[in-house]
C-alpha cells in the first residue's frame, strides 16, 4: 500500500499503445535513477530504477541497480537476494510505468491489492566492489485505464547478468486524492478508536530475523502470551517510512511476516544438527484494507506442510490483524539452509514466541526476548 505522495513537477506521460521502436532491443541505462519522484520516495538512495522503454503495447523492459551494501535489504544467511528488493523493485517500476506511460498523476495514491513472487535462483553472480544491473521483463494488465481510479496488474520476470532469476505480480489501484481520503474514512471508521503503543519494550535482537538494526525488528511478544506477535513499528524508519504515511505500509507487513518465518524456522532449528534457518523462496500476499498506525496489530503464523527431503521445505500462512479485522495474509514458502547458531538473549534464553504448527495443540516455544 502505498500512502499519498504530492510532487510539485508533472514530467510528461507518454502515449500509451505506441512502441518505441518495435522489435528492436532496448537500450537501458544504468547511469543514473530516475527522479525520486517517479516512485513516490523521498531519499535518492531508496530509488532502484534508472531506464524503462516500451517494448510492446502493454510491454516494457525497465533497468534498475541494487547497490552493493543496502541499509535495510540484506542477503539472507546462505548469501542469496533478499525477495523483499525484489517486490520493492517491481513497485517501483509498477509506479514509474504508471506515471510516465499511462498518464497517472503524481498526486494519486497508489494501493497495493495482492503480490506474488517466486525467486528461481536465488543466488545471481555478484561482485562487492560495483552495484548489480538488473532487467525487469514487464507486462501490464489494465483493467481500468481512468486515470481517476486506474486498476492494473502486472508480471515481471527479473534478469540479472541476462539470465532470468525470478518473478514477481503485482495488482494495484491509483486513485484520485478524494476518492482515496473516502476509502480511508471509511476505513478508519470500520477500524475504530483502539489504540496501543506502536513501540515498547525491548524488541529481539534483529540478527535472529537477518536484520543488522533494532529499529528493523518488527515483531515483538504477543500481549498476555497469545500465540504470535505483536507488530512494532519505528516511524523514523528511514526505508519503511521513507516518507510519512498514514496507514501500515504493505512492504512493512510483508517484512513482518518473513520475520515471523524466520522465527518459526529457527524454532525447527533447536532439534537439527548443524542450526538451520528459513529462508524465503517464494509466496502469495493479499491485502484486504489498511492497518491503522495506532492500533496493535497481531501477526499470526501456522506451518501448512513440510515438503523436500529430510522435509527442508515448509509452507507457512501468516495473516496480520487488528481488533478481529484482517488486514493481510499470507502463503510463503521458505528453505531450511545452513545458518549459525541462534542468538541469546541476555537471560540465555532463545529469542522466540508461540507459532502452532496445524494440528499441534502444544505451544512448545522458548519464551521470547523481547515485546511490543
Amino acid at each position: 500500500m502505498h500512502a499519498p505522495h504530492h510532487h510539485s513537477t508533472l514530467p510528461e506521460s507518454e502515449e500509451p499503445g505506441i512502441a518505441e521502436d518495435a522489435g528492436a532491443e532496448p537500450q537501458l541505462s544504468f547511469v543514473t535513477c530516475v527522479p525520486r519522484t517517479m516512485v513516490h520516495k523521498s531519499a535518492v538512495s531508496e530509488v532502484f530504477i534508472t531506464d524503462a522503454a516500451r517494448t510492446g503495447e502493454h510491454r516494457f523492459a525497465v533497468a534498475a541497480q541494487w547497490p552493493r551494501d543496502h541499509v535495510f535489504f540484506r542477503p539472507g544467511t546462505d548469501g542469496s537476494g533478499d525477495p523483499l528488493l525484489w517486490i520493492e523493485t517491481v513497485r517501483q517500476a509498477g509506479i514509474y510505468l504508471s506515471h510516465r506511460f499511462y498518464g497517472i498523476p503524481h498526486s494519486h495514491p497508489f494501493v497495493l491489492s495482492d503480490t506474488a513472487f517466486e525467486v528461481d535462483e536465488p543466488r545471481p553472480v555478484h561482485s562487492s566492489e560495483v552495484p548489480l544491473e538488473t532487467t525487469l521483463d514487464i507486462t501490464f494488465q489494465v483493467g481500468s485505464a481512468d486515470p481517476r481510479r486506474f486498476v492494473a496488474a502486472l508480471e515481471a520476470v527479473i534478469s540479472v547478468g541476462g539470465r532470468p532469476r525470478g518473478s514477481v505480480t503485482m495488482h494495484w489501484r491509483a486513485l484520485d486524492p478524494e476518492r482515496y481520503a473516502r476509502i480511508r474514512r471509511r476505513a478508519a471508521s470500520e477500524a475504530g478508536h483502539v489504540t496501543g503503543p506502536r513501540t515498547a519494550r525491548v524488541p529481539m535482537p534483529p540478527e535472529v530475523v537477518g536484520r543488522r538494526f533494532e529499529r528493523d525488528m518488527l515483531l515483538t511478544e504477543a500481549p498476555g502470551g497469545a500465540d504470535g506477535w505483536q507488530l512494532r513499528l519505528d516511524m523514523s524508519h528511514p526505508v519503511l517510512f521513507d516518507h510519512v504515511s498514514d496507514h501500515i505500509p504493505g512492504m512493512a507487513l510483508i517484512e513482518a511476516f518473513r520475520q515471523a518465518g524466520a522465527l518459526v524456522g529457527m524454532r525447527r532449528s533447536l532439534s537439527v544438527l548443524p542450526p538451520r534457518a528459513w529462508t524465503l523462496r517464494s509466496g502469495s500476499l493479499s491485502f484486504r484494507t489498511f492497518g491503522e498506525l495506532d492500533t496493535p496489530t497481531a501477526i499470526t503464523m501456522t506451518t501448512e506442510r513440510q515438503l523436500g527431503l529430510n522435509g527442508n521445505e515448509s509452507i507457512l500462512r501468516a495473516s496480520a490483524t487488528q481488533g478481529g479485522r484482517t488486514l493481510a495474509e499470507a502463503t510463503l514458502c521458505g528453505l531450511h539452509v545452513p545458518a549459525a547458531p541462534p542468538a541469546r538473549t541476555a537471560t540465555g534464553t532463545i529469542p522466540f514466541t508461540r507459532a502452532r504448527h496445524r494440528g499441534d495443540r502444544s505451544p512448545a516455544l522458548a519464551q521470547s526476548g523481547g515485546g511490543a
